[in-house]
């Protein structure tokens, strides 16, 4: 019996959420900074699946069967508003 390799494949794009969503899901506790010890397999498979992921900050995601799921994902910088009167 042979074993097959994981093959992991590069998938669309992470998704890019406002600052303000992101904090309001951190507040419901849907969302949360990737920890500071970054070698564990999770991390690493995302790394590898989604290229285009900062490493920052991951969310729950409901799936098909609305169970929720750790998808990574990417915050939008916050905006800079002008100080003009």
């Amino acid at each position: 019996m042979s074993v097959k390799p994981l093959v992991v494949v590069k998938s669309a794009a992470v998704e890019l959420i406002s600052r303000s969503e992101y904090d309001q899901l951190v507040h419901r506790g849907h969302a949360g900074a990737v920890p500071a010890i970054e070698t564990t397999p999770i991390l690493d498979r995302w790394r590898e699946a989604h290229p285009d992921w900062r490493g920052r900050h991951w969310r729950f995601v409901a799936d098909d069967n609305d169970v929720l799921r750790l998808h990574p994902v990417n915050v939008a910088r916050a905006e800079r508003r002008s100080l003009a009167a």
